[in-house]
C-alpha cells in the first residue's frame, strides 16, 4: 500500500533509513517525503540507501509499519514529533548545513520519539547541553552537578546524553533544583541504556523528557551514540564541556556545536588531569571557546545581549583596601614585631611626626596596630 501522507512517510523513512543519512537528506530536498518512500521503495537500484530500505522493508505494507510503531509508542508512552508539528525543535533544521565527508550522517532528523510531559520546541528555546566524560572525576561531577543545579534555578533546560558520569551529574543537579532536564538517547525511549541509570531515566521522563531519533525496542549500538550527539549540540543554545579525555565522545559533540556556530564554552581542570586534556586542547582551536565557571557565566553568553550579564567576581575588601594613602603608608612603616616610637615610624613612612602622631592613634582604635607604652607595632588583623 503506497503512502500519500507525508507526516507518514518521514516516520517510515526514519525507521527504513539510519538517522541523519546524507543522500536522503538531498533526495528529501527536491521532492516530498511520500515522493521519496515511494520511489526508494518501487525503483531497483545498487545504491547503499536504496539496498537499505530494501532490506529494513522486506516488502511490508509501509503504513501497517507506521501503525505498529505507533502502537509500540502508546505503549510506553511516547508520541512521535516531525517537522509538521508544532512542537518541532527548529534548531535541529540546522544540521541541513553540516559536511563531513567521513560522516555522511549529520542531516537533520526525519522524526524524534518523545517521552515525558514537556513540550521540546519550548524548552529547547532556553536549553543548554553539558556534556562530559563518563569516567570522571569527584572535581568533574561536582561541578557538572553544582552548574546544572544553579541553571536549573534560572528555568534553563540542562540536556545531556544520559550516559555515566558528567552526563548523569548535569541530570541530577537538574533535577535537584527541580528544572527541566532532557536526555537524548542513542536507542529506543523505552529501553535504559546504560541500565543502572535506569530510576534516573524514569525521573527525567516523569518531568522533563527522553528523546531519540530511534523507534521504541530500538538497542544502543556504538556509532549510534556519535550520530546522537549532532542533535545534542543542535538541540541547544549552546554546549558546556566539563571533562573530556582526548580520545572523547563529547569532544564530538563540541566539534557539532562549533560547525553548528552554537557558543562552545569549557570548565578547565588540572592541567596534569587525563580527563581535562581533551578539554584544554578544545581552548586551543580551531574555531572561539569560552571559558565558564559558573552558571551566571553560561548564561550570559547564550542570554539576552546586555540584559544577562554575569555578575563581576570581586574579592572581598581587606581592611587596608579602606586607608586613605597616609594611613596606608604608616600601617606599611609600622613594625610587625618590636614596637617603635612614632618619630622612628615618621621617619620611615617618609612623613610628618604630628601626622604620625595624630594618626597613629585612630588606627590603633580601628585595631591595625598595637599600643604599648608610647610605642607602635602591627596588630593581629593588620595584614588582613
Amino acid at each position: 500500500m503506497s503512502v500519500t501522507d507525508d507526516r507518514t512517510a518521514l516516520i517510515a523513512l526514519s525507521v527504513l533509513c539510519e538517522p541523519g543519512n546524507a543522500a536522503l537528506a538531498e533526495l528529501l530536498a527536491a521532492d516530498g517525503p511520500a515522493s521519496v518512500l515511494a520511489r526508494l521503495l518501487a525503483e531497483p537500484d545498487a545504491s547503499p540507501l536504496h539496498q537499505m530500505v530494501a532490506a529494513r522493508a522486506q516488502g511490508r505494507d509501509v503504513e501497517g509499519l507506521v501503525a505498529g510503531l505507533v502502537a509500540a509508542g502508546d505503549a510506553c508512552g511516547a508520541r512521535i514529533v516531525t517537522r509538521y508539528d508544532a512542537e518541532w525543535p527548529e534548531g535541529v533544521d540546522d544540521l541541513a548545513e553540516l559536511f563531513d565527508e567521513a560522516d555522511p550522517n549529520t542531516k537533520p532528523p526525519l522524526c524524534l520519539w518523545l517521552r515525558g510531559p514537556r513540550d521540546l520546541a519550548e524548552v529547547a528555546a532556553s536549553s543548554v547541553s553539558i556534556v562530559g566524560a563518563r569516567c570522571c572525576t569527584p572535581y568533574g561531577r561536582n561541578i557538572a552537578t553544582r552548574l546544572a543545579y544553579d541553571l536549573g534555578r534560572k528555568q534553563w533546560t540542562v540536556v545531556s546524553g544520559g550516559a555515566y558520569g558528567i552526563d548523569a551529574a548535569a541530570h541530577k543537579g537538574a533535577l535537584s533544583a527541580d528544572g527541566v532536564t532532557v536526555a537524548v538517547l542513542a536507542c529506543g525511549v523505552d529501553r535504559p541504556y546504560p541500565a543502572a541509570n535506569a530510576g534516573l531515566f524514569e525521573r527525567i521522563a516523569e518531568t522533563g523528557l527522553l528523546v531519540s531519533e530511534w523507534p521504541p525496542g530500538a538497542i544502543p549500538q556504538r556509532y549510534r551514540f556519535l550520530v546522537r550527539n549532532r542533535v545534542i549540540a543542535a538541540l541547544t543554545r549552546g554546549t558546556v564541556v566539563v571533562e573530556a579525555a582526548l580520545r572523547s565522545g563529547a569532544r564530538h559533540t563540541a566539534r557539532r556545536a562549533l560547525e553548528l556556530e552554537r557558543p562552545l564554552m569549557i570548565v578547565p581542570g588540572p592541567v596534569t588531569s587525563e580527563y581535562s586534556a581533551g578539554v584544554h586542547q578544545l581552548a586551543r582551536g580551531p574555531g572561539e571557546v569560552r571559558v565558564v565557571t559558573r552558571a551566571a557565566e553560561v548564561i550570559e553568553d547564550l542570554g539576552r545581549i546586555g540584559a544577562d550579564l554575569a555578575p563581576p567576581l570581586c574579592s572581598p575588601d581587606a581592611v587596608r583596601d579602606t586607608l586613605d594613602p597616609l594611613a596606608a603608608r604608616l600601617v606599611d612603616a609600622v613594625p610587625a614585631r618590636r614596637a617603635a616610637s612614632a618619630e622612628h615610624i615618621a621617619a620611615q613612612a617618609g612623613v610628618t611626626v604630628v601626622e604620625a602622631r595624630r594618626r597613629l592613634p585612630e588606627l590603633a582604635m580601628r585595631g591595625l596596630v598595637a599600643y604599648e607604652r608610647d610605642r607602635y607595632r602591627l596588630a593581629g588583623d593588620a595584614d588582613a
